[in-house]
């Protein structure tokens, strides 16, 4: 059976998210994303470091948002 995931990542949108967080090594799937959408944001976690990293901009986005 096909991923589907240009059609996945479409409904997402739609429904009005915008922030994706890669996990794992590579960044195939945020890169995918970014030919679909360029205006959302693609986070990625490989290690300890970029876990900090991306959670620390998560929450700078949440503070933002309020």
């Amino acid at each position: 059976m096909p991923v589907r995931w240009e059609e996945s990542v479409l409904l997402m949108i739609d429904e009005g998210v915008n922030t994706y967080v890669e996990v794992g090594p590579g960044r195939v799937l945020t890169g995918l994303l970014r030919q679909i959408e360029r205006s959302v944001a693609a986070l990625n976690i490989e290690d300890e470091k970029s876990l900090i990293t991306t959670m620390e901009k998560i929450a700078a986005a949440k503070a933002d948002a309020a």
